[in-house]
C-alpha cells in the first residue's frame, strides 16, 4: 500500500475512529478505589478487547494484574520471519477535578475546530484509538507480528503491568520494536521521537510535633507548629533560583550533539505561552529551559494535609502531611533519588520533629539511542505523515513500562512518540488533542509498520542462518 493509499484509507476511517474515541472518553476510567470508576475501567478494557477481536486478533483478553487493574493483551502473528512490534498505550485517566471548571464536559468528546476535548482524548485513549486505526488501515496486509498492550493503571504508577511483564518475560522476549504512544510533541504539527524520560518518585511526608492541638495564644511562640515545620522542610528543597536541591543528588550531564541541541531548544516566549505564565512571573532554574525540563530534578508538592481555610481556628496543630513528586533526571537511579530525598528531609527537619517518609511510587529514568533502524524508520514515517522532519527530544514525564521492557527484551528498540502537545493540557482541565495530529499519528504508525515489516534487514530468519 502506497503512502497516498494509506492516507486515503485512514481518511475514510477517521469518523469511525472518533466514534470509538468518544465511547472511551465517555467512561471515567480513573483507576483507584471508587467502585463506579473501577467498573468504567473494566468497561473500557472490554471495548478495546472487542475492537481487537474485530481486527482478527485470535485471543484478546483483559488480564487481571497484581495491583487490581486490567491490562489488555493480544497477539496477532505476522508472516514467517516477520519482526514483532509491541504497540502500547493506556486507557486509564487522571481525575477530572471540578467539572464546572471545564469549558466542555470532561467525559464527552467535544469537537471545537481542530480540537477534540475530553479526559483521555490525548492521554491516552487517543493513543489507543490511533493504534487500532493504524491496524485497521493495514488490514490483512500488516507485515509484522503485533503484540498489543493496553494498560489500566499507568497514571497510578503502572505496578500491575510491570509485575505482569516481569512474571511472564517469555511473552515479551521476542519484541523487536516497541511503539510507546504516550509521549508529547513540542508543538502542533511538530512530530518528535522522545529518547529520554525522567524517572519519578512519589513520597508521603508526615510531620509530628506534639500529641494534641494547642491554643495558639497560650502556647504559641514556644510550642512547635507541625505545619510550619513541614513548610520549612519543603522550602529546603528549592533554592532561590527555583532549582530543586537535594543533598548529594548527582547532576548528570546529558550529551547533546549540535543537531540534538537545536532540536531541544525551548524558547522562553514559547514556554511562557505554553505554561500560561504571567508577564511578571519568573521562569525557574539556573539552566536553559529544555535542560530544566528534561535533564534536571524537579520536586512538586502534590497535596498537603492541612486545615482548609473554612476550618481555621487559632490553634497549633501537632501533625501535618504532604505528598511530593520528584522527577528524577536520566542517569540517576530512582532508588538512589528516593533514598537521597528521604535523607534530605530528615536532615532538614527543624525543631527535632518526628518525621516519616513513605515511598508511594518509584520508577527509573529512561534513555534510548537515536541511531537504530526502527528509530530511523519511525522518523521517516513521522516526517512523511506530518510534512516536516521529526525531531529528537527529551521529555520530563515518566513511563515505567520502558525500563521494564528493556529488562525483559534487551534487544528491542523502544520508541516513544505521541499525539499531545503543550496545548493539550494533559492532566489538567480542558484536555484535548488536535484532530490533525491524531490523524497524522495514525498515518505515521501505519507507514512504520508497513516499512519495518518489508525491510529485509528485519526478517528474523536471517538472524538464525
Amino acid at each position: 500500500m502506497t503512502d497516498d493509499e494509506l492516507r486515503r484509507t485512514i481518511g475514510t476511517l477517521m469518523p469511525d475512529a472518533l466514534t470509538r474515541l468518544a465511547e472511551l472518553v465517555r467512561l471515567p476510567s480513573e483507576f483507584g478505589a471508587d467502585p463506579e470508576r473501577r467498573r468504567a475501567c473494566a468497561d473500557a478494557a472490554a471495548l478495546i478487547v472487542d475492537a481487537l477481536r474485530d481486527l482478527d486478533f485470535p485471543d484478546p483478553r483483559a488480564v487481571p494484574t497484581s495491583d487490581g487493574s486490567l491490562t489488555v493483551l493480544a497477539r496477532r502473528q505476522g508472516p514467517p520471519g516477520a519482526p514483532t512490534v509491541l504497540l502500547y498505550s493506556h486507557y486509564d485517566v487522571q481525575p477530572e477535578g471540578t467539572a464546572a471548571d471545564w469549558t466542555h464536559p470532561p467525559f464527552e468528546l467535544t469537537r471545537d475546530g481542530d480540537r477534540l476535548y475530553g479526559r483521555g482524548a490525548a492521554d491516552c485513549k487517543g493513543g489507543v484509538v490511533a493504534h487500532l486505526t493504524a491496524l485497521r488501515a493495514l488490514g490483512d496486509a500488516c507485515p509484522v507480528t503485533i503484540l498489543f498492550v493496553g494498560e489500566g493503571s499507568e497514571e497510578q504508577g503502572g505496578r500491575g503491568l510491570d509485575h505482569y511483564i516481569r512474571s511472564h518475560p517469555a511473552e515479551f522476549a521476542d519484541v523487536d520494536a516497541a511503539l510507546i504512544l504516550d509521549a508529547a510533541n513540542p508543538g502542533p504539527g511538530r512530530p518528535a521521537i522522545v529518547t529520554s524520560l525522567r524517572g519519578v518518585v512519589v513520597s508521603r511526608v508526615s510531620v509530628r510535633t506534639g500529641t494534641r492541638i494547642l491554643h495558639s495564644g497560650t502556647f504559641g511562640g514556644a510550642a512547635p507548629d507541625a505545619a510550619m515545620a513541614l513548610i520549612r522542610i519543603l522550602a529546603s528543597l528549592r533554592d532561590d533560583t527555583g532549582d530543586t536541591v537535594i543533598d548529594d543528588m548527582p547532576t548528570p550531564q546529558i550529551p547533546h550533539d549540535a543537531d540534538h541541541r537545536a532540536d531541544a531548544d525551548y524558547p522562553e516566549a514559547a514556554f511562557r505561552e505554553n505554561a500560561g505564565l504571567p508577564a511578571a512571573g519568573r521562569v525557574l532554574g539556573s539552566d536553559d529551559i529544555a535542560t530544566q525540563l528534561w535533564a534536571r530534578p524537579a520536586l512538586t508538592v502534590l497535596a498537603t494535609d492541612l486545615p482548609a481555610l473554612g476550618e481555621a481556628v487559632p490553634a497549633i496543630r501537632p501533625t501535618a502531611r504532604a505528598v511530593v513528586n520528584l522527577r528524577v533526571p536520566p542517569g540517576v537511579p530512582a532508588r538512589l533519588a528516593s533514598d537521597l530525598l528521604t535523607a534530605h528531609i530528615r536532615r532538614h527537619n527543624p525543631w527535632n520533629a518526628e518525621v516519616d517518609v513513605e515511598e508511594v511510587i518509584s520508577s527509573d529514568p529512561f534513555t534510548a539511542p537515536a541511531d537504530g533502524p526502527a528509530h530511523r524508520t519511525l522518523a521517516g514515517a513521522l516526517g512523511a505523515a506530518h510534512g516536516r522532519p521529526a525531531v529528537t527530544v527529551g521529555d520530563g514525564g515518566s513511563i515505567p513500562l520502558c525500563g521494564t521492557l528493556r529488562a525483559v527484551a534487551p534487544r528491542a528498540e523502544i520508541l516513544l512518540f505521541g499525539i499531545s502537545e503543550p496545548g493539550s493540557n494533559i492532566h489538567a482541565i480542558d484536555e484535548s488533542v488536535l484532530l490533525s495530529d491524531l490523524e497524522a499519528a495514525v498515518v505515521a504508525e501505519a507507514m512504520f509498520l508497513r516499512d519495518l515489516g518489508t525491510d529485509p534487514r528485519q526478517r528474523k530468519e536471517e538472524e538464525q542462518t
